[in-house]
């Protein structure tokens, strides 16, 4: 048995429970791993980074939140 310890309402913490997750899938862009979440129309939302490099976390084009146009995978 797990128990919730939260001074938020349970109604609000399972508020939105039953929803399904959104579809997350890791992509390559630009030679870097990224965790996205899918959108319409080749778009999708960069959730996570996943690299080496800290240079790239520095780009805001790959900032968690930004829109990005998926390139087709060979």
């Amino acid at each position: 048995m797990t128990l919730l310890w939260s001074i938020v309402p349970t109604e609000l913490v399972f508020a939105n429970f039953s929803e399904p997750l959104p579809t997350r899938v890791e992509v390559q862009q630009g030679g870097v791993t990224m965790l996205v979440t899918l959108g319409t129309n080749g778009t999708a939302k960069v959730e996570r980074l996943i690299s080496p490099n800290p240079q790239d976390y520095l780009r805001p084009e790959w900032q968690p939140g930004t829109l990005i146009h998926l390139s087709k995978q060979p």
